[in-house]
């Protein structure tokens, strides 16, 4: 079985990292972006560039990618399911260890402390870095302006009320078997 690169695929060689910061820039092609609306449930991504720094620090030899990434994209919305244009922006900020040192038997009790993830083979792809913050970065509940979605409002007691105890003391009293 053959492993798929994900849509905005940009490795970096773990052997080229130093204390050094590398300067990494992505800017995908039309065919990637179409790729990433699909993945994310998007309309459109009309613009994506991410501009990453990576550098393994010296006090415990973990590999840092931080950066920013910027967006223009286009969301379907919630109410009313129109298009909405949306400028995305996000921080990156990760950590990574090649060490082969992390173990699976330590828990980390301190949901505040940095904890890198593991790195399997010799490389690490900041595309999907990138990738990932866009999708964590999305409004998860788009609406054009103005869109409301529809609510219903009913008296106490009322028997067309969507609630299921209004219901149940419509039928109360009344015979059984479809009466």
């Amino acid at each position: 079985m053959t492993a798929i690169d994900p849509e905005l695929s940009h490795r970096v060689r773990l052997d080229r990292i130093g204390a050094a910061p590398m300067a990494v820039s992505i800017v995908p092609d039309q065919r990637v972006r179409t790729a990433l609306a699909e993945r994310f449930d998007l309309i459109a991504v009309d613009s994506l560039q991410a501009q990453l720094s990576i550098r393994r620090r010296k006090d415990n030899g973990w590999i840092e990618v931080t950066g920013e990434i910027r967006a223009d994209v286009v969301q379907t919305c919630v109410v009313t399911t129109d298009p909405v244009p949306a400028a995305v922006h996000a921080e990156i900020s990760e950590l990574f260890d090649d060490s082969g040192d992390i173990g699976t038997d330590e828990i980390v009790l301190d949901p505040m402390a940095d904890s890198p993830e593991p790195v399997d083979g010799d490389s690490i792809d900041v595309g999907e870095v990138a990738a990932q913050a866009l999708g964590l970065a999305l409004d998860p509940y788009p609406r054009v302006p103005g869109a409301e979605p529809e609510v219903t409002v009913s008296e106490p007691g009322d028997a067309g009320s969507g609630s299921p105890f209004a219901k149940l003391a419509s039928i109360k009293g009344r015979p059984r078997g479809g009466g």
